[in-house]
């Protein structure tokens, strides 16, 4: 047996005595395994060696890094979406039999799960008889997130090891599971300390060599039919018809598993196969596999811009978005100077602090001594006491040049040399800012988006003179309070507010012309925005959103200026500002558990009336889509042609954290490159009368006439 003892670059194959052999899962050279398929070979010539060794009785599954077994490579799988269909059946068959391989051998397999097994890595462990997860591991199958479905056999084995129910749970829920979860559902057989997990699963495995265990009858099962919940798919293909027409994974799912319930698990692996493969090829696993792959590459890059990390900062301004950063930073070990004019102000950005711990109290996240000290580290102050001690100061003041402009010069003389000055604005240019300082290389922008404990995404602005270390120690902070910073170019609107602007605008022309905004909200979240327009703007604030579409069409005249009375402008005329004074598009009213919910409100139609000086007209779904998406697919363009930020993934990531564009649509750009420009020539042309918002500029308009495509160049148009 000592004969077939080796170690490759992806496996190490160890024997332990007794007839125990280990295969140690070991991707030399990388901090995590991944499954692909130069893995899967070195796994088959394991396979092949131990297979016919007499003396083998036993085999013992564990890896050795940090975690077990992190799934396929998604950007080997965004490949894998460019080949024919058959190429991916014939990918998946292939994979599938190697995993049929260790499911065959002739002795028990036991797995010893560490840190996480996540998609196609627990697709392997359970090829294994029994499984031991370590108490603070992970396991789940998240392919449904990505438009696709488990392919290495998961859809097959795991109905057949547990049942149908927890089948479609587990991969229709697509998200990372709890140990206790884990095993009460049957994935895993028991829980091991970190610690003694490896001996544990080493135990397990002699009781199963010791004919203590059947698992035998354990293989049968995973070999053999399974019977369906009849309840439990009823009600799965309820809910996943609701999203079927940009989500189809969830809908094959179900069909697949009735399907596949009567038959053998080889039968069975053959239609996964052809389900996986045609899944792939969809519009909705493209645009979630890229959006992914493209997303993990600009989080890694904004990582290696990372300047010295921050010990303090002052923040100016306790209103809630100060309130927000000081909670953000405090929560995330960085100590807080809170500044503010007034002692009412403080205890406004204080007690915003204090309800977001409560929750996090109350919410069971975090232990009362926890918040107490987090609290604790925020310092109030109605003067600039220790702002020397600072090495950022982000101001979060009211959205006004000139009194920005005051106090920040006034704090540049008291901060220490190099410390950083950023703006938290949503509109305001940083080079006018910048103006009234004598080091304006230290001013950044910081475009904090609103709640700021809950939106992911900073837009870092890089002035006409900011030198480079303001942005590094700029996204160093955003990074270190757990933002993903986005380094985007100093305009009017910067990225994500510019882009929602034309969107914005486009609603309120489709509204003037005559169309029912409680429709284009249907239409919209229906295509998968988190919330629509009209619902969008009486979260933000009616008032608000009137003033910064203000701005941006004396920025922006030809696209996004109007020339007729909008409907915000009359919401806002009346006091409607939305969720905030209880009306806007809609009505507001808190229920018994204190959360505000809307309602139709008859009263706006009578607003609304003005804002239609043709009178309603019906427009069908997909003109509605069409002027609203068509509009900030051009906007997007001209950024890409203005070089406003890296490129075109970046500005559909932009979109995507920023201002919740559906991620299987990919984000703008990707939507654009997926249904062609000579699509996006079409529409334009279609509603060029209307505005300028539907205008190909020169520049865009030779490239999508000739064919261009975003993704094929991070370069300008």
């Amino acid at each position: 047996m000592n004969d077939v003892q080796s170690e490759g670059r992806y496996l190490s194959l160890d024997v332990l005595g007794d007839g125990v052999m280990e295969i140690r899962l070991d991707h030399r050279g990388d901090s995590v395994n991944k499954l692909d398929e130069r893995f899967t070979k070195e796994l088959r010539v394991v396979l092949d060696r131990i297979r016919s060794d007499a003396s083998l009785r036993g085999i013992l599954l564990t890896s050795a890094k940090k975690a077990f077994l992190a799934g396929a490579d998604l950007n080997v799988l965004s490949r894998l979406c460019e080949r024919p269909e058959e190429a991916l059946v014939a990918f998946s068959v292939e994979n599938s039999n190697v995993l049929c391989a260790l499911d065959d051998l002739p002795v028990p397999v036991i797995a010893a799960i560490n840190g996480y097994a996540l998609g196609g890595g627990l697709e392997l462990a359970l090829c294994a008889d029994y499984r031991i997860l370590a108490s603070d591991g992970r396991v789940g199958l998240p392919e449904v997130s990505f438009g696709i479905l488990p392919g290495w056999g998961g859809t097959v084995r795991l109905p057949r090891l547990t049942n149908c129910r927890v089948a479609l749970d587990w991969i229709m829920g697509a998200r990372p599971h709890e140990p206790q979860m884990a095993l009460r559902d049957g994935l895993v057989d028991a829980l091991a300390e970190p610690a003694n997990l490896r001996q544990t699963a080493l135990d397990w495995l002699r009781r199963a060599m010791g004919a203590e265990l059947d698992w035998r009858e354990r293989r049968r099962r995973r070999r053999s039919a399974f019977d369906l919940d009849h309840g439990a798919v009823e009600a799965a293909r309820a809910k996943a018809q609701n999203g079927a027409r940009f989500h189809p994974a969830a809908l094959a799912l179900v069909d697949l598993l009735v399907r596949c319930a009567p038959l053998t698990r080889d039968a069975a692996l053959v239609h996964e196969a052809e389900t996986f493969a045609r899944l792939a090829k969809t519009p909705t696993a493209r645009a979630l596999v890229g959006a992914y792959v493209h997303s993990q590459r600009i989080t890694k890059n904004s990582r290696s811009e990372e300047g010295s990390r921050v010990a303090r900062v002052a923040v100016l301004g306790a209103g809630i978005m100060g309130g927000g950063i000081a909670f953000t930073s405090a929560i995330n070990d960085i100590p807080v100077l809170l500044k503010d004019i007034s002692p009412q102000a403080l205890d406004l950005g204080t007690g915003e602090v204090r309800k977001l711990l409560s929750k996090q109290v109350d919410a069971g996240r975090m232990p009362q001594e926890r918040a107490d000290a987090v609290l604790r580290s925020i310092v109030p102050l109605l003067e600039f006491e220790h702002f020397d001690t600072a090495d950022i100061v982000v101001e979060a003041i009211v959205e006004n040049l000139e009194i920005k402009q005051d106090v920040l010069a006034s704090v540049e003389a008291l901060v220490k040399p190099g410390t950083v000055l950023a703006s938290n604005t949503s509109s305001l240019s940083i080079a006018e800012i910048a103006a009234a300082l004598e080091r304006p290389e230290d001013l950044v922008g910081l475009h904090f988006f609103n709640p700021v404990h809950q939106m992911p995404l900073v837009e870092v602005i890089r002035g006409s003179e900011t030198r480079e270390h303001a942005i590094t120690t700029a996204v160093g902070y955003a990074s270190a309070i757990g933002k993903t910073p986005l380094v985007v170019k100093d305009c009017p609107g910067f990225l994500v507010n510019r882009l929602l602007g034309a969107y914005m605008t486009a609603f309120l022309r489709l509204v003037h012309d005559g169309a029912d905004f409680l429709r284009i909200d249907r239409v919209m979240e229906a295509w998968g925005w988190p919330m629509g327009p009209a619902y969008l703007m009486d979260v933000a604030g009616i008032d608000t959103l009137d003033k910064a579409l203000t701005i941006l069409g004396r920025a922006y005249p030809n696209v996004m200026a109007t020339s007729y009375p909008t409907a915000i402008q009359l919401l806002a005329a009346r006091k409607r500002h939305g969720q905030k004074s209880g009306a806007g598009f809609y009505e507001y009213q808190m229920d018994a558990k204190g959360k505000l919910r809307r309602s139709q409100d008859p009263e706006v139609g009578g607003v609304l009336d003005q804002a239609q000086p043709q009178g309603p007209k019906s427009f069908d779904d997909e003109e509605i889509e069409e002027r609203l998406i068509l509009a900030m697919v051009l906007e997007a363009a001209r950024c890409f042609e203005e070089k406003v930020t890296g490129g075109a993934a970046e500005i559909d990531f932009g979109m995507r954290l920023g201002a919740g564009f559906p991620a299987h649509h990919g984000g703008p750009l990707w939507y654009a490159d997926s249904i062609g420009s000579a699509q996006i020539v079409r529409r334009s042309e279609r509603y060029a009368s209307l505005d300028g918002l539907y205008r190909l500029d020169a520049g865009i308009g030779e490239f999508m006439r000739g064919g261009g495509r975003f993704y094929a160049t991070n370069t300008s148009v």
